[in-house]
Protein backbone atom coordinates (compact mmCIF):
# COMPACT_ATOMS: atom_id res chain seq x y z
CA UNK A 1 0.00 0.00 0.00
CA UNK A 2 1.19 3.70 -0.92
CA UNK A 3 0.62 5.74 2.05
CA UNK A 4 -0.38 9.43 1.27
CA UNK A 5 -0.44 12.39 4.15
CA UNK A 6 -2.70 15.75 3.31
CA UNK A 7 0.14 18.37 3.47
CA UNK A 8 -1.40 20.35 6.62
CA UNK A 9 -4.59 18.67 8.05
CA UNK A 10 -2.34 15.61 9.47
CA UNK A 11 -4.53 13.37 7.32
CA UNK A 12 -3.09 10.26 6.22
CA UNK A 13 -4.45 7.60 4.05
CA UNK A 14 -3.30 4.56 2.02
CA UNK A 15 -4.02 3.31 -1.33
CA UNK A 16 -3.30 0.03 -3.23
CA UNK A 17 0.29 -0.05 -5.20
CA UNK A 18 -1.04 -2.81 -6.77
CA UNK A 19 -4.19 -4.90 -8.08
CA UNK A 20 -3.68 -7.78 -5.90
CA UNK A 21 -4.16 -4.51 -3.06
CA UNK A 22 -7.33 -3.75 -4.36
CA UNK A 23 -10.40 -4.86 -3.31
CA UNK A 24 -12.54 -6.60 -5.37
CA UNK A 25 -15.51 -3.58 -5.40
CA UNK A 26 -12.40 -1.48 -6.16
CA UNK A 27 -11.43 -3.49 -9.45
CA UNK A 28 -15.02 -4.15 -10.16
CA UNK A 29 -15.47 -0.13 -10.40
CA UNK A 30 -12.10 0.19 -12.26
CA UNK A 31 -13.53 -1.72 -14.98
CA UNK A 32 -16.93 -0.63 -15.21
CA UNK A 33 -15.63 3.18 -15.68
CA UNK A 34 -12.66 2.22 -18.03
CA UNK A 35 -14.99 2.43 -20.91
CA UNK A 36 -16.79 5.67 -20.15
CA UNK A 37 -13.38 7.53 -19.09
CA UNK A 38 -12.27 10.16 -22.32
CA UNK A 39 -8.50 9.44 -21.23
CA UNK A 40 -6.22 7.56 -19.18
CA UNK A 41 -5.22 10.75 -16.93
CA UNK A 42 -9.37 11.05 -16.23
CA UNK A 43 -9.17 7.31 -15.22
CA UNK A 44 -6.53 7.72 -12.61
CA UNK A 45 -8.23 10.81 -11.36
CA UNK A 46 -11.50 8.85 -10.82
CA UNK A 47 -9.74 5.78 -9.26
CA UNK A 48 -7.62 8.34 -7.07
CA UNK A 49 -11.12 9.73 -5.38
CA UNK A 50 -12.30 6.02 -5.24
CA UNK A 51 -8.93 4.73 -3.37
CA UNK A 52 -9.34 7.78 -0.94
CA UNK A 53 -13.33 7.70 -0.54
CA UNK A 54 -14.05 11.34 -2.29
CA UNK A 55 -16.21 12.81 -4.01
CA UNK A 56 -15.40 13.15 -7.52
CA UNK A 57 -14.01 17.03 -8.33
CA UNK A 58 -12.07 18.15 -11.59
CA UNK A 59 -9.08 19.38 -9.76
CA UNK A 60 -8.23 23.20 -10.59
CA UNK A 61 -4.56 25.43 -10.05
CA UNK A 62 -1.56 24.09 -7.65
CA UNK A 63 -4.33 21.08 -7.00
CA UNK A 64 -4.47 20.13 -10.08
CA UNK A 65 -0.97 20.05 -10.62
CA UNK A 66 -0.46 17.94 -7.24
CA UNK A 67 -3.19 15.34 -8.31
CA UNK A 68 -1.66 14.92 -11.97
CA UNK A 69 1.40 13.91 -10.02
CA UNK A 70 0.17 11.68 -7.62
CA UNK A 71 -1.56 9.75 -9.96
CA UNK A 72 1.20 9.84 -12.37
CA UNK A 73 3.50 8.04 -9.32
CA UNK A 74 1.19 6.27 -7.97
CA UNK A 75 -1.46 4.77 -10.27
CA UNK A 76 0.78 3.68 -13.04
CA UNK A 77 0.43 -0.10 -12.01
CA UNK A 78 -3.29 0.54 -13.90
CA UNK A 79 -2.06 0.70 -16.85
CA UNK A 80 -0.25 -2.05 -19.86
CA UNK A 81 0.63 -0.66 -23.37
CA UNK A 82 -0.99 -2.98 -25.36
CA UNK A 83 -0.35 -2.01 -29.17
CA UNK A 84 0.33 1.65 -28.37
CA UNK A 85 -3.56 1.37 -26.79
CA UNK A 86 -3.55 1.33 -22.88
CA UNK A 87 -5.34 -1.71 -20.97
CA UNK A 88 -5.83 -2.28 -17.36
CA UNK A 89 -3.23 -4.49 -16.55
CA UNK A 90 -5.31 -6.65 -13.72
CA UNK A 91 -2.75 -9.27 -12.30
CA UNK A 92 -4.47 -11.01 -9.73
CA UNK A 93 -5.37 -14.69 -8.73
CA UNK A 94 -8.36 -13.85 -6.71
CA UNK A 95 -11.52 -13.27 -8.62
CA UNK A 96 -12.86 -10.11 -8.24
CA UNK A 97 -16.72 -11.26 -9.86
CA UNK A 98 -17.29 -14.28 -7.70
CA UNK A 99 -21.12 -13.63 -8.84
CA UNK A 100 -23.48 -12.48 -11.55
CA UNK A 101 -27.02 -12.86 -10.95
CA UNK A 102 -27.89 -16.28 -10.33
CA UNK A 103 -24.56 -17.51 -11.83
CA UNK A 104 -21.85 -17.81 -9.92
CA UNK A 105 -17.82 -18.44 -11.43
CA UNK A 106 -14.45 -19.94 -10.14
CA UNK A 107 -13.02 -20.19 -6.64
CA UNK A 108 -9.92 -18.03 -6.78
CA UNK A 109 -6.60 -19.50 -9.43
CA UNK A 110 -10.28 -21.81 -10.80
CA UNK A 111 -9.24 -24.16 -8.36
CA UNK A 112 -12.99 -25.94 -7.93
CA UNK A 113 -12.92 -26.50 -11.80
CA UNK A 114 -12.46 -29.69 -13.07
CA UNK A 115 -9.92 -29.90 -15.72
CA UNK A 116 -12.35 -30.37 -18.79
CA UNK A 117 -14.09 -27.33 -17.41
CA UNK A 118 -10.71 -25.60 -17.50
CA UNK A 119 -9.91 -27.14 -20.70
CA UNK A 120 -12.92 -26.25 -22.40
CA UNK A 121 -13.14 -22.28 -21.44
CA UNK A 122 -8.88 -22.10 -22.31
CA UNK A 123 -10.08 -23.47 -25.85
CA UNK A 124 -13.00 -20.53 -26.08
CA UNK A 125 -10.51 -18.02 -25.05
CA UNK A 126 -8.04 -19.00 -27.60
CA UNK A 127 -11.03 -19.01 -29.93
CA UNK A 128 -12.03 -15.59 -29.09
CA UNK A 129 -8.65 -14.61 -29.65
CA UNK A 130 -8.46 -15.72 -32.99
CA UNK A 131 -11.77 -15.11 -34.40
CA UNK A 132 -12.59 -11.84 -32.15
CA UNK A 133 -16.30 -13.51 -32.44
CA UNK A 134 -18.32 -12.57 -29.12
CA UNK A 135 -19.90 -15.85 -29.17
CA UNK A 136 -16.70 -17.60 -28.65
CA UNK A 137 -16.68 -15.22 -25.06
CA UNK A 138 -20.05 -16.47 -24.31
CA UNK A 139 -18.98 -20.15 -25.17
CA UNK A 140 -16.11 -19.74 -22.33
CA UNK A 141 -18.47 -17.34 -20.07
CA UNK A 142 -21.09 -19.91 -19.96
CA UNK A 143 -18.70 -22.55 -18.89
CA UNK A 144 -17.26 -20.62 -16.14
CA UNK A 145 -20.56 -18.98 -15.19
CA UNK A 146 -23.46 -21.20 -14.42
CA UNK A 147 -26.41 -22.14 -11.90
CA UNK A 148 -25.61 -23.20 -8.56
CA UNK A 149 -25.83 -27.23 -8.52
CA UNK A 150 -27.24 -29.40 -5.04
CA UNK A 151 -24.87 -31.93 -5.92
CA UNK A 152 -20.60 -30.93 -6.26
CA UNK A 153 -18.79 -31.93 -8.69
CA UNK A 154 -15.24 -33.63 -7.95
CA UNK A 155 -13.26 -30.57 -7.48
CA UNK A 156 -16.36 -29.28 -5.19
CA UNK A 157 -17.79 -26.72 -7.26
CA UNK A 158 -21.74 -26.56 -6.94
CA UNK A 159 -22.44 -25.88 -10.58
CA UNK A 160 -25.01 -27.06 -13.37
CA UNK A 161 -24.14 -29.43 -15.79
CA UNK A 162 -22.23 -28.18 -19.00
CA UNK A 163 -24.48 -29.77 -21.75
CA UNK A 164 -28.50 -29.94 -22.01
CA UNK A 165 -31.25 -27.29 -21.41
CA UNK A 166 -30.05 -25.76 -18.19
CA UNK A 167 -26.42 -24.92 -19.69
CA UNK A 168 -28.03 -23.42 -22.52
CA UNK A 169 -30.04 -21.41 -20.36
CA UNK A 170 -27.13 -20.85 -18.10
CA UNK A 171 -25.33 -19.70 -21.16
CA UNK A 172 -27.86 -17.44 -22.65
CA UNK A 173 -28.18 -15.55 -19.16
CA UNK A 174 -24.08 -15.09 -19.21
CA UNK A 175 -24.19 -13.80 -22.66
CA UNK A 176 -26.52 -11.19 -21.22
CA UNK A 177 -23.39 -9.80 -18.73
CA UNK A 178 -22.75 -6.34 -18.90
CA UNK A 179 -19.71 -5.40 -21.53
CA UNK A 180 -17.24 -4.43 -18.66
CA UNK A 181 -18.59 -7.84 -16.62
CA UNK A 182 -16.93 -9.75 -19.73
CA UNK A 183 -13.97 -7.93 -19.85
CA UNK A 184 -13.29 -8.21 -16.17
CA UNK A 185 -14.02 -12.20 -16.50
CA UNK A 186 -11.62 -12.27 -19.85
CA UNK A 187 -8.83 -10.55 -18.16
CA UNK A 188 -8.82 -12.57 -14.87
CA UNK A 189 -9.18 -16.07 -16.91
CA UNK A 190 -6.30 -14.90 -18.93
CA UNK A 191 -4.27 -14.25 -16.33
CA UNK A 192 -4.79 -17.15 -14.08
CA UNK A 193 -4.36 -19.59 -17.52
CA UNK A 194 -0.61 -17.37 -17.36
CA UNK A 195 -0.36 -17.61 -14.16
CA UNK A 196 -0.63 -21.60 -14.70
CA UNK A 197 1.77 -21.74 -17.20
CA UNK A 198 4.67 -19.46 -15.73
CA UNK A 199 4.84 -19.09 -11.82
CA UNK A 200 5.57 -21.76 -9.27
CA UNK A 201 2.18 -23.14 -7.28
CA UNK A 202 2.45 -24.58 -4.42
CA UNK A 203 0.60 -27.95 -4.82
CA UNK A 204 0.67 -30.60 -1.73
CA UNK A 205 2.93 -28.75 0.13
CA UNK A 206 5.78 -29.31 -3.02
CA UNK A 207 6.43 -26.10 -5.20
CA UNK A 208 5.86 -26.50 -8.20
CA UNK A 209 7.38 -25.27 -11.29
CA UNK A 210 4.56 -25.80 -13.82
CA UNK A 211 6.32 -23.92 -16.98
CA UNK A 212 8.50 -26.71 -17.39
CA UNK A 213 5.36 -28.89 -18.38
CA UNK A 214 4.79 -26.42 -21.60
CA UNK A 215 8.51 -26.06 -22.74
CA UNK A 216 9.29 -27.82 -25.96
CA UNK A 217 11.20 -31.31 -25.69
CA UNK A 218 14.58 -31.20 -26.48
CA UNK A 219 16.88 -29.23 -25.18
CA UNK A 220 16.74 -25.77 -26.99
CA UNK A 221 14.14 -27.30 -29.37
CA UNK A 222 12.14 -24.48 -31.24
CA UNK A 223 9.27 -26.67 -31.63
CA UNK A 224 5.40 -26.57 -30.95
CA UNK A 225 5.12 -25.96 -27.42
CA UNK A 226 2.62 -28.21 -25.18
CA UNK A 227 -0.61 -27.31 -25.17
CA UNK A 228 -3.13 -28.58 -22.22
CA UNK A 229 -4.99 -30.72 -24.93
CA UNK A 230 -1.74 -32.01 -25.33
CA UNK A 231 -1.54 -33.10 -21.92
CA UNK A 232 -4.55 -34.56 -21.74
CA UNK A 233 -3.85 -36.97 -24.59
CA UNK A 234 -0.90 -38.05 -22.79
CA UNK A 235 -2.37 -38.27 -19.27
CA UNK A 236 -5.01 -40.65 -21.52
CA UNK A 237 -2.59 -42.64 -23.57
CA UNK A 238 -0.45 -43.51 -19.48
CA UNK A 239 -4.09 -44.23 -17.79
CA UNK A 240 -2.56 -42.76 -15.22
CA UNK A 241 -6.18 -41.66 -14.29
CA UNK A 242 -8.39 -43.15 -17.47
CA UNK A 243 -9.86 -42.46 -20.65
CA UNK A 244 -10.20 -38.90 -21.80
CA UNK A 245 -13.60 -38.42 -20.18
CA UNK A 246 -12.21 -39.24 -16.91
CA UNK A 247 -9.08 -37.23 -17.24
CA UNK A 248 -11.66 -34.28 -18.35
CA UNK A 249 -14.24 -35.01 -14.80
CA UNK A 250 -11.15 -34.66 -12.24
CA UNK A 251 -10.34 -31.47 -10.36
CA UNK A 252 -7.70 -29.50 -12.28
CA UNK A 253 -5.02 -29.25 -9.39
CA UNK A 254 -5.60 -32.70 -8.95
CA UNK A 255 -4.40 -33.02 -12.82
CA UNK A 256 -1.78 -30.24 -12.42
CA UNK A 257 -0.15 -32.74 -9.58
CA UNK A 258 -0.47 -35.99 -11.01
CA UNK A 259 1.26 -34.43 -14.67
CA UNK A 260 4.25 -32.78 -12.48
CA UNK A 261 4.68 -35.79 -10.68
CA UNK A 262 4.77 -37.91 -14.19
CA UNK A 263 7.48 -35.29 -15.08
CA UNK A 264 9.71 -35.51 -12.39
CA UNK A 265 9.86 -38.95 -13.15
CA UNK A 266 10.43 -38.71 -16.48
CA UNK A 267 13.23 -36.75 -15.81
CA UNK A 268 15.01 -39.32 -13.23
CA UNK A 269 14.11 -41.48 -15.56
CA UNK A 270 16.59 -39.88 -18.27
CA UNK A 271 19.11 -38.99 -15.72
CA UNK A 272 18.93 -42.73 -14.78
CA UNK A 273 19.33 -43.60 -18.73
CA UNK A 274 22.53 -40.81 -19.08
CA UNK A 275 24.51 -42.36 -15.86
CA UNK A 276 24.35 -46.05 -17.02
CA UNK A 277 25.78 -44.89 -20.63
CA UNK A 278 28.15 -42.77 -19.09
CA UNK A 279 29.67 -46.11 -17.67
Amino acid sequence: MTRIEAYGSGRVSEIPSSWAEMSPVQIRYAFRIFGRCASPLEFHIRMLHKFLGLRMRRPRGNAAENVYLLCEQCLGFLFAEDDGMPRLAMDTIANPLPRVGRLRGPADLLQDLTFGEFRAAAMAVQAFGRSQDPSDLDDCLGILYRSRSRRPNRAGRRAGPMSGRRFDRDRRAASRMRPWQKSLVLAWFCHCLQYLQSERLLLNGEEVDLAQLFAPEGSGSKGPAVTWNDLLVQLAKDQTIGNIDRVDGEPLFSVLQILWSNYKEAKRYEASVKTQKGH
